[in-house]
């Protein structure tokens, strides 16, 4: 059986493309990389190099053998995640999703049914959070779309709305909806957290600045202190956090609008089923 080490060695002179280069990258001396390639060789009992006076490269077998060799350190890759996930998964579970509401709003209930698992969550993009699902970084994920993964178990979950929260003697204040072009090239504050609400708001207000906060406490010290146009939702005003001396205007356009998925693997379906029946039960209730 040939070492990982040497496969990795191998690798890296493929990459960098000469023995000095590779060795440093590696942090080992040229001589020691030299050895592991006569190493290799023998291990594989074929020639893997052309070599000559002042250069080493790799010849065609040896070329083949590096596409191997990638496949190989991939795998054992995935390997040591997949391991240490299914682990992790044991002893906790880790919420992943687009924005931060849905995670406030699904920690109570995860904390509930599972008080003996430690519990942690995770923003990202759906793309992560779908990637994460399938090699268990994540048990359970929040999305702004219906994923199409046959081996993924999706429920709608929340909808929400963003609204810009505005002092009451702005222009704007008084209009019962607002657009994305009425906003465009406002400067506005927002929380980080929101991930893909601040991609589809870079998109849609080209002209603005977002002011993009940590954390919420720094976003709320702003809102009271300024007269700052601010990012908020219907969820958020619908349950009393506006601030005092702004009005909550929605800003009516399609892509203002989003519904949040509740995801996690078809075989772990199961497992949480009591969470997905309480979801179901706030869906009907319109919460």
């Amino acid at each position: 059986m040939i070492e990982i080490f040497l496969l990795e060695q191998l690798a890296a002179f493929e990459q960098y493309g000469t023995l000095t280069r590779a060795a440093e990258e590696l942090h080992i001396t040229q001589p020691a990389l030299t050895r592991s390639m006569h190493k290799l060789e023998d291990a594989f009992g074929v020639p893997l190099f052309q070599r000559s006076k002042s250069k080493i490269a790799l010849n065609e077998t040896g070329k083949v053998a590096a596409r191997y060799v990638r496949r190989v350190l991939e795998a054992d890759q995935e390997m040591v995640e997949r391991t240490v996930a299914f682990d992790r998964s044991r002893r906790t579970i880790v919420l992943g999703a687009c924005a931060a509401l849905p995670i406030h709003l699904l920690l109570p209930a995860l904390q509930e049914q599972f008080s003996g698992m430690a519990i942690t969550s995770e923003i990202s993009s759906d793309e992560k959070l779908i990637a994460g699902l399938h090699n268990r970084t994540y048990q359970l994920a929040v999305l702004h779309e219906s994923p199409t993964a046959e081996d993924l178990f999706c429920q709608r979950y929340l909808d929400e709305r963003l609204c810009v929260a505005l002092p009451r003697d702005h222009p704007l204040a008084a209009r019962e909806s607002v657009s994305f072009q009425e906003l465009d090239g406002l400067s506005l504050l927002a929380h980080q957290s929101a991930l893909f609400w601040m991609e589809r708001c870079k998109q849609k207000l080209p002209h603005s600045r977002l002011l993009a906060q940590d954390s919420l406490e720094s976003l709320h010290e702003l809102v009271d202190s300024s007269t700052l146009p601010a990012f908020s939702s219907d969820r958020v005003a619908e349950w009393g956090y506006e601030s005092e001396g702004r009005i909550t205007i929605p800003i009516r356009d399609e892509d203002a609008f989003a519904t949040y998925y509740l995801v996690c693997l078809q075989s772990d379906k199961a497992k949480y089923n009591g969470l997905f029946s309480a979801v179901r039960s706030a869906v009907i209730q319109g919460r």
